[in-house]
């Protein structure tokens, strides 16, 4: 049995953060609006220090230095 989940995002922008790494922190912030989200991968413990704009959908990705993400093929 398979389940399918649709969301609908209307009436709400779409903003794209910008990955960073401190520590064992990686950090996302929106270029947009001041959306600060920290995730620690070692324990999993997440905090939304500024929730920004609360019509906006925020998302991205951490590329680790070195990493060329563009110039990979899955095939």
């Amino acid at each position: 049995m398979s389940m399918n989940f649709e969301f609908h995002s209307e009436g709400f922008e779409k903003h794209s953060c910008q990955g960073r790494r401190e520590g064992e922190w990686l950090i996302f912030e929106c270029t947009e609006c001041s959306y600060v989200r920290k995730w620690n991968q070692e324990t999993n413990e997440m905090n939304v220090d500024d929730r920004g704009d609360e019509n906006a959908l925020h998302s991205g990705m951490f590329e680790p230095v070195g990493l060329q993400m563009s110039k990979l093929n899955p095939n």
